[in-house]
């Protein structure tokens, strides 16, 4: 049994061979064990809820990272490939840090520390909006491709760019509105829209250009599934374009009708406060025509 650090693309022919990635086990490992050693060491309860989520993004990155999906994903298919981008983007770092719990996030950044302060700039907004594209960009190039993903060190580095850019780009949209450089709506609509309508730009290339764009799976030993590197490519684009734009504007819905669902109910609190303040004054006025009733009937 052959075993590798990191997924890559090594011009072989695919065999149903298993080839564990131990990288990815000690990430995944490494993410687990310490999220709940962090709550020992706080002498903090595991919010169950939070656990399962920061699991489940674990779980997300894991399954496409390992083997099969992460050597076909490399080295074979550019559709598995973008999947795997896809995932990690749009599900797995959401999910971590819909995972991470305030006080978590305190203690890892201390108030004006350091690490605070580096992340405070590099999620504003319009910065991590930036990050993300460039990431976006940047990483989908033909040089980029061939050049990195033919090495485990490469391709391992290509996907911590893909993570981290994720969740930079996420983070502003999903923390506490009380918490630094967190957006609320409308803007942060405008903020997951512009990115959704971005990404349409490389999926566009990837669906209609004519030609191979990468050499790595353009130069790739076929596969069982008789696709061409061009059809192949063309199925890349429709699965960066198609699914994971469903999926991020599936979030988009999802966080827009919670912010009204909020909304709703802090209006229904202010006017149940209202109504009750209004109540009470008209008492108050009831009483007091009633005193003076009171003070002006002659004495017997």
């Amino acid at each position: 049994m052959n075993v590798a650090w990191w997924c890559s693309g090594t011009g072989q022919v695919w065999t149903w061979r298993y080839t564990p990635f131990l990288g990815v086990w000690v990430v995944a490992a490494t993410l687990i064990g310490g999220y709940v050693w962090s709550h020992r060491r706080a002498g903090q309860p595991i919010d169950r809820r939070r656990f399962r989520r920061w699991v489940l993004g674990v779980i997300a990155l894991f399954v496409v990272s390992e083997w099969p999906i992460g050597q076909l994903g490399v080295g074979y298919l550019a559709t598995v490939g973008i999947g795997r981008y896809v995932v990690y983007t749009f599900i797995a770092a959401p999910l971590l840090l819909s995972g991470l719990p305030s006080w978590l996030v305190e203690r890892w950044l201390p108030e004006g520390s350091r690490r605070q302060r580096t992340v405070a700039a590099l999620t504003y907004w319009p910065v991590a909006l930036l990050i993300f594209n460039a990431v976006l960009f940047g990483t989908h190039l033909p040089v980029a491709i061939d050049t990195f993903k033919t090495t485990q060190l490469g391709s391992f580095g290509v996907d911590v760019l893909h993570l981290g850019a994720a969740l930079i780009w996420w983070w502003p949209a999903m923390r506490p509105a009380h918490e630094r450089n967190s957006i609320q709506e409308p803007i942060r609509a405008f903020y997951l829209f512009a990115s959704s309508v971005l990404m349409f730009v490389p999926a566009a290339f990837l669906t209609f250009s004519p030609l191979p764009l990468y050499g790595l799976y353009e130069l790739a030993p076929p596969l069982w599934l008789g696709f061409d590197p061009v059809a192949d490519q063309q199925s890349a684009g429709i699965v960066m374009n198609i699914v994971g734009g469903f999926v991020l504007w599936g979030i988009i819905a999802t966080l827009f009708l919670r912010w009204a669902k909020e909304r709703e109910a802090e209006d229904r609190i202010a006017r149940r406060d209202r109504d009750a303040r209004t109540f009470a004054r008209m008492a108050d006025l009831e009483h007091g025509s009633v005193d003076d009733e009171d003070a002006t009937k002659p004495a017997s």
